[in-house]
């Protein structure tokens, strides 16, 4: 993968240095992601993303970091908030829509065809209201778009009042009741314990959860007739 990146990128020494030190300085404003946004860009850069799907941009982090993915790998990179967030990037192949993610959804298909893009996720990033009801439907719309190689990454999967970064500082969180680490549980049909480190083998998804932070977990499609079984680390 490295060595077509690097014949992609046309600088065997720096593109992907060069991003990865840009998300590393980004990295020092500590916020409730910035601790895994150097996870995000190497596990999405390992994708090859062809059409990267983002839901919640909010202050921008997730765009940062998605944005230089795209321009690596010359994606397509769609970007959806409720709120007008059409100034987080200006790569010339972003476009955001300003809309509820589950309405948008609903056209999504013919949304892309209107615009010469092929409607398969293969990075779909999740960061919106965090509430249980809302992430259930977001797995239940977004889910029959993604590709075969796709990877999923669910933001705020371990949210509680406090909430410890990697440094040791604590910081004011919100306790949503477990909603998105719980619509994962439902989807899934089975329990999770969100407050350690995880890695399992689930009907097809590897799945890898880092409890730090406000917590982040990770989806990647697997061959399930490889992988049938789970463990904890």
């Amino acid at each position: 993968m490295l060595d077509k990146l690097i014949s992609i990128a046309g600088n065997p020494n720096g593109a992907i240095s060069k991003k990865l030190n840009e998300i590393k300085k980004h990295s020092i404003n500590e916020t409730d992601i910035s601790d895994h946004l150097e996870t995000l860009f190497v596990e999405s850069l390992n994708v090859q993303p062809k059409l990267i799907l983002e839901l919640g941009v909010r202050d921008g982090d997730s765009t940062f970091v998605l944005e230089r993915v795209a321009k690596l790998w010359g994606s397509e990179f769609v970007s959806v908030d409720i709120e007008d967030c059409s100034k987080a990037s200006t790569y010339r192949r972003w476009l955001f829509v300003q809309k509820d993610d589950i309405e948008f959804s609903k056209e999504f298909e013919s949304w892309c065809k209107d615009r010469n893009i092929y409607p398969k996720i293969d990075v779909l990033f999740v960061d919106t209201s965090h509430l249980f009801e809302h992430t259930v439907k977001e797995i239940d719309s977004w889910f029959p778009f993604l590709s075969d190689r796709a990877k999923v990454f669910f933001h705020d999967t371990n949210l509680k009042d406090n909430y410890f970064r990697k440094d040791g500082s604590i910081m004011l969180g919100w306790d949503n009741k477990r909603g998105v680490i719980k619509a994962l549980e439902k989807y899934f049909n089975k329990p999770f314990d969100e407050e350690t480190n995880f890695v399992a083998f689930i009907n097809g998804w590897l799945i890898k959860h880092y409890s730090c932070c406000t917590g982040f977990t990770i989806l990647e499609k697997i061959d399930s007739t490889i992988f049938n079984s789970s463990c904890t680390v």
